[in-house]
This record gives structure tokens, sequence and C-alpha cells, in this order.
């Protein structure tokens, strides 16, 4: 009845559009029975099947400040998301676009192959305040947090696909006031009240979407790369990663749980005595044969579910431009299987909750020049240009080109069975 009370206020031009208003939040726990640990979405088990989802335009990157959020990106000025709707699949890799070949869009194709969450890093913000502390990255954070909104709420609603909320809580300096060089400091007063300023503006914008299956808190930040001290003083880190649990717990009504993201195992003693308000442990994770004992430590050295919030190939075998499809799909499947053979009711401890796949298509701009894929130039084999689900081609179609790897299938057929 709501929805066709919604419909009636509309204007012919909106019908179009889905109705938004009748929409609530989920109800996400964590919960541990004899069996392990469950996440439950509105009372029922949820699997993770995520995707690390942040597409990039070609030409575009962050290192000088070009690179957009692409849930801003409207190029034709249709009123749609490009990434969204308009993404095509070059079915015969011809890199030429066929006659046949109709738009289809990133949502749908991720619905086809059986995610139900991506990971936002780091939500978008119109506070002034944060704005100016961020403006080596103004092209994301002048995007209103109002659309943001509506394209996650359109994302959830049309295609099913639930999104994990993140603040990346002083990575790379973001929302800090740092010095880059310097990095963040988690003991320093002001930048932990910025930080704290960011956590709650995400929440507050977000806490009550329906989309919102739970927050994330940083990115690796205890790794040198994200300019942070959380290696080099875990406590102080650990108890700010608690103080921020703490202030999404006061302020969710909806009690959406907190899961943190690291980038490697050597924290957990420290997060398990200084941050016992955070209910996930996450960690980001590259192994080719699986997470070998990661479940069992886990269980022993701090009882949370885990989840990986990023997975995948490590070292993506590239000859002569061409990516290894064969090694990256072998790779995703025994991790993949690796994660649901230690998820509730299998093996024990029965403790993962699943993950995000990293990463849904090709980026140009991280090894290299922009315009171009590239390989490492430090030999070290972790080629960052050829970690996609899916690729651009060679670029001549544009960015909104898509050609399915034969991983996309695999995660398409395992993802089906459970």
């Amino acid at each position: 009845m709501r929805n066709i009370t919604c419909l009636l206020l509309m204007s012919v031009s909106q019908l179009l559009a889905p109705c938004y208003s009748t929409a609530s939040a989920a109800i996400v726990k964590t919960q541990k029975t004899s069996q392990g640990w469950e996440l439950l979405v509105n009372g029922k088990p949820f699997l993770v099947h995520g995707m690390c989802y942040f597409p990039d335009t070609i030409g575009e990157s962050p290192d000088d400040n070009t690179r957009r959020n692409w849930e801003m990106v409207d190029d034709d000025h249709d009123g749609r998301n490009d990434f969204a709707y308009q993404t095509w699949v070059d079915t015969n890799r011809s890199n030429i676009r066929n006659s046949n070949e109709k738009d289809t869009g990133d949502f749908e194709l991720m619905r086809q192959m059986g995610v139900n969450a991506i990971r936002i890093y780091n939500h978008v913000s119109d506070d002034p305040y944060l704005q100016t502390l961020n403006t080596a990255s103004s092209k994301t954070n002048n995007y209103p947090p109002q659309a943001e909104k509506k394209i996650l709420r359109q994302l959830y609603l049309k295609f099913g696909i639930m999104t994990a909320m993140g603040d990346l809580l002083g990575a790379y300096t973001v929302s800090t006031g740092a010095d880059w060089k310097t990095g963040t400091n988690y003991t320093d007063p002001l930048q932990r009240a910025n930080m704290l300023k960011s956590v709650e503006d995400m929440v507050r914008w977000h806490k009550d979407e329906p989309y919102v299956l739970m927050w994330v808190l940083g990115n690796e930040n205890d790794l040198p790369y994200p300019h942070t001290n959380a290696g080099s003083q875990p406590e102080a880190y650990a108890r700010f990663v608690n103080e921020a649990a703490a202030l999404i717990k006061k302020i969710d009504n909806n009690h959406h749980p907190v899961a943190i993201s690291t980038g490697n195992y050597s924290m957990i003693d420290y997060y398990a005595k200084y941050a016992p308000l955070v209910d996930i442990f996450g960690i980001n994770l590259y192994e080719n044969d699986g997470f070998n004992e990661l479940w069992k430590k886990a269980a022993r050295d701090w009882d949370r579910p885990v989840m990986l919030t990023e997975f995948g190939t490590g070292y993506p075998i590239v000859t002569n431009g061409k990516l290894n499809e064969n090694f990256q799909s072998q790779v995703h499947r025994q991790s993949w299987e690796d994660i649901y053979r230690h998820s509730a009711a299998h093996e024990a401890p029965g403790n993962a909750i699943g993950g995000f796949v990293f990463e849904w298509v090709d980026n140009w701009w991280e090894d290299g020049n922009k315009w171009y894929q590239n390989i490492n130039p430090d030999g070290s084999g972790w080629n960052h240009e050829y970690n996609g689900v899916c690729s651009m081609g060679n670029g001549s179609a544009g960015s909104l080109m898509r050609q399915l790897r034969k991983v996309y299938f695999m995660y398409q057929e395992l993802w089906k069975k459970e």
C-alpha cells in the first residue's frame, strides 16, 4: 500500500525512479553459536560475497588529483551513473563495440555474478571543515553525500547489493590535517578529533539507510604505506579504533556491526585487549593457496568473526601485456573455497563470514602512465593494474567497456551454489 501511495505522489517524469521512502535500515548483527560465527541480515545468515568496487576512468589518477569518485561520473549527462548503468560487455574481446553489445551496467553484471555487497573505502562529505582537510582529493569530497546515498540505494533496491561503508580512519592522512610526509599520528589530539568528526559524519548520513551492511574502519593502517604511525604505536591505534567504535555505537540506533580492516596479523593482540567494541576482525590478505592458519589463530587470539576485507591474486602473472587468467582463477577459487570451508557449520572453528574480492576492474594509474596499463616497474611481480575480475581490454573502446575474465564466471558458478 505504501508503494502505491508513493507512486501516486510522483509526477510522470519521476515514475522511472525507484521509490525509496518506504525502505528502512536492515537489522544486521553477528552471533556465535555452537557451529561458529555468523553474520545475520534481518535474521537470516549472510555470507559476504563481496566486491571491492571503485572503477576508474582511463587517464585519471589520484597522483595528480584527476581521479573522480565513480559515484559522480555521468559524462553523457543523461542523469544515470555511467559505471552503474552504461558499461557494456565485449563478448568477443575485439575491443570494438558491435551492434548487439548493449549497455548492461556494472551493477547488473555484479548481480549476475552473485555479489551481495560492495566495499566503500571512504565516504564522501559535504562538511566544509572536513573538505579543507582533504584538498588533495577535492574531486571526491565535493561530491554531495545525498547523491552517494541515492546511488547506493539504487544498488540495493534494484540489484539487492548492500554496502560496507568505510572510513579510512587516518590512512593516507585522509581527514586528519596531518602532513603527508609525517603521516597520521594517533596520539595527536587534534588529528584524533578530526578523524572522529569524519566517522560521525559517515554514521549520521548513512545509519538509517537500507543498504548499510556494516561500518569498516581503516585500510591497512598498520602497514607503512598508508602513512600512519599505527604500526609503531599499536596500543594508541587500537585504543583509538575502540574510541571510534564507541562513537559509532552511540550514534547508530540500528546497531550495525563495526569491522576493522588491517593489513596483517601482527597487531591482533592489541585489538583483542584495547578494542573490545569492534565486532568483526577484517584483514586484507593475498595468498595463493588459501589462508592457512588464519582461522585458528584468530579464534585463539581474538574471538571474533573473520572477514577478508580484500583478497585476490597477490602476484598476477602478466606476459606481453596479457594476464594469465587460469592462474588468477585458480588463486581466487582456492581463496574462496577456504573461506567457505571455514564458515559456520563447516570446518572448525567456523569463524569466516565471507570476504571482498579485490577488485572489480583493472585500474591503469597505479604502476605508471595513467593512459596505459602498466607492469609494476619495481620488478616485484605485484602488478597492481591486473587485479580485476574484468578488464577494459586495450583501452581503445573507453573506460565503460568490460571484458569478463574467467574468474568472473568461476565466482558466478560458486556463489550460485551457496
